[in-house]
Parts: structure tokens; sequence; C-alpha cells
């Protein structure tokens, strides 16, 4: 593989990657062997490519398949490399401003305080993932640590100077279930692609709701922030980035990996200038000393709708963290929500719920009567179009 290897979901086996990215691409599998598969490209293509039950990063196997792709596709064997090494790989890429760049070399000083606020960003995410807190102080999860020390530094790019963050993905699971009356597939969010979404999420909401308008959140924001993952130490992190005098700026792209999609609704790059730096500050007082909503709020992820025979109302259930568990939580909604919440489900966007979970023996955690449901993303739209005060 290439130089810029970064880690494999295994790290002895890249099979996953592999069949990953030829499903992609349109390849089809055969039926298995006594040392692997064949895979074809369909009908009108004669193209056959062999993939062993086990593919080492440094087997000759994987090379001769690199080269295989790489000479049908007519492009550098480098590329094709890189793109199955990627395929189950979130990559976050802090970026140091030109002018603090001299030969590709950047200041000690200033690529050890990105990578150390990196690896802070990253812990307090996957927290906030699990169980969102202003202020998260000593209350770290062993669970949410184990995750965040999964994260790996892969290797620094060219031209800019960019420090790439990697977060290995577990291939998809997927639950068969039912949206609405259709029989459906759905592809499972790993506690991976929480943490990563979480901290992406994060960000672009600090930086919609109180960076670009420059101006301290309002109660209201400030829950809202709280609720998609913001936390003090998470804004400690970024001002830390920002303020540094040999980085100028927090800046960072989200790459997200192929294997398992693009969630939507999040901006690809986001940049808080050090001017910033003294509102992050006041924000950071306002999340030590903010209070929790009176109303629980839970996000995640739709993985069922039905409407409620004989009435008018449906049900959405949301699959999300609770209590240091991934359990799924049925929500009452009306029937224009429900019928909302289909399109959410099949555009992949979260869902965010407030109200009184109600949990009983042997029966699933429900929220029979909750205050608003949305989608989570709504609140960079509203925030974007100036409704981020409204009432929920």
């Amino acid at each position: 593989m290439t130089e810029s290897a970064a880690q494999s979901v295994h790290d002895d086996d890249f099979r996953d990657e592999v069949t990953s990215y030829l499903g992609r691409l349109g390849w089809k599998r055969g039926n298995p062997g006594t040392f692997g598969e064949l895979w074809t490209r369909g009908a009108n293509d004669e193209s056959r490519l062999a993939v062993p039950f086990a593919v080492h990063p440094e087997s000759r196997e994987l090379a001769a398949i690199v080269v295989s792709l790489a000479r049908q596709q007519q492009r550098a064997e480098g590329d094709v490399a890189q793109e199955i090494e990627q395929e189950f790989l979130d990559v976050q890429a802090y970026r140091i401003a030109d002018s603090f760049v001299l030969e590709d070399r950047a200041l000690l000083d200033s690529a050890a305080t990105v990578l150390d606020s990196a690896r802070k960003l990253i812990r307090a995410a996957a927290n906030t993932a699990r169980a969102p807190r202003a202020y998260i102080a000593t209350g770290f999860s062993r669970p949410a640590d184990a995750i965040a020390r999964k994260a790996r530094l892969s290797h620094t790019r060219r031209g800019s100077f960019v420090l790439p963050v990697v977060m290995p993905i577990e291939p998809p699971e997927y639950l068969a279930n039912q949206i609405l009356d259709e029989d459906t597939d759905i592809k499972l969010e790993s506690t991976e692609r929480r943490t990563t979404r979480t901290l992406a999420t994060a960000l672009a909401a600090l930086d919609s709701i109180a960076v670009r308008p420059d101006k301290e959140p309002s109660s209201v924001e400030l829950n809202y922030l709280v609720e998609v993952g913001v936390s003090k130490e998470l804004v400690t992190a970024v001002r830390a980035i920002a303020s540094n005098a040999g980085v100028h700026a927090f800046e960072t792209r989200f790459e997200w990996a192929p294997g398992v999609g693009t969630p939507p609704g999040l901006p690809d790059r986001v940049l808080i200038p050090d001017e910033a730096s003294s509102l992050l500050a006041r924000v950071e007082k306002q999340l030590k000393v903010a209070k929790p909503r009176p109303d629980e709020s839970i996000s995640g992820q739709i993985v069922q709708i039905r409407q409620v025979p004989g009435e008018p109302q449906g049900e959405v259930t949301i699959r999300t963290i609770r209590n240091g568990k991934m359990v799924e939580i049925r929500v009452s909604t009306s029937a224009e929500i429900t019928r909302n919440a289909t399109d959410w489900f099949r555009s992949g966007r979260a869902a965010l719920a407030h109200g009184a979970i109600v949990a009983r023996p042997g029966r699933p955690l429900s929220m029979p009567e909750p205050i608003a449901v949305t989608p989570l993303d709504q609140i960079l739209l509203d925030a974007f179009s100036g409704g981020a005060d409204r009432t929920v």
C-alpha cells in the first residue's frame, strides 16, 4: 500500500475495504470458492477480479488487486490504493495557515497545539455523543474515551500544512425494519460515526449560532448547542487552536468514509478566526454554568416509522444512547410529522425529540407526548435563516 496508509478497520485485513469499494463501483460478488470469491462487472463487461477471504495490507494479493483496478480505471495505482485505504475512515483535516508555514514546515508549538486540541475535541464529542452535557468536567465516560482512543494521526499532506486525524469506522450493520408499510434494510450508524458526526455538527453549530453572528448565544440557543454536542471542553479546544500565534485560525475539513456515506446537512469545512477568541471564552463561561433543560432530549437515527392503526397519529422510533446503552425509543407523532419523518429518513437526517420518556417493565421505551420533533440539522438551518430563537 501507499506510504500514507493510515489504518484498516481491522489492522491485519483489508478485505472489508476492498469488497465495499468494489460494491460501490458496481462490481458483483460471485459464489465463494476455496480461497476467495470472483467478482465481475456485469453482463456487458468481462472484467474479473479474484478477492481472497483474507487481504493483508502488505500482501501480493492486495497489490495485484490495486494494479488491476488502476489499469481498468486508467488511474495511478497510488490513488486507487489510497481510496481503498480510506473506505472506512472518517477524516478530520486540521490546517495551519500558509502564512505560518515555511518550506512545508510549521512551528512545533503550533503543530503540538493542533494535535492536543484535536485529541480533546474528539474526546469531548465522543462523550457528548453518548450524553449531551454543557460541562463535562470530571464526568468523562470510559466507553466514550475508548471510542476516542481509536482516532489516529495520518500522514501530513503537502501544499498547505494539514494534519489529518482519522477515525476508523466499522463496516455498517443492517437492520430489517418497516418505514410505514415498506420493508427496508436500514444501515445502522456506528458509535464511531456518531462521534465524528457529533463533532462536525457541534463545530458547525458553534460557528453558525455564535461565531458568525459575533454574539453570545441566548439561553434557547445555548440549549441547541448542547443538544448537538457542544460542551465547554469542545469550545476550549477550539479556542486553543484559533488563538495560537502560529496557527491564526481554527480550520478543519471533514472527509467522510465512502463505505458508510456522507451525513447530510453538514458543511465540509469549518473556519473560526482568531478574532473569535474572546467570544469563545465568554461562551465557555456560559456553558460552565448552564442549567439543563427540564425535559429530556434524545437524538439519533430513525429506524422505524409506523402509522398507529385506527388513530390519527403515528410513531417514529429513534435509535440513540441513553444511560450508557444503545436503545430504541418510540416517539408519538402527528400525521404531519410522521410524513415528514419519512422524508428525513430517506435523506439520512438524524432526528431530535424533546419530552418525558416512559419506561415500563416489558415494554419498549416511549415518548408519548413529545414537546417537539425535528431533524437534528434543522438547528443549523434555523441559525442561517434567523430562526434559532424559536420556542420548542
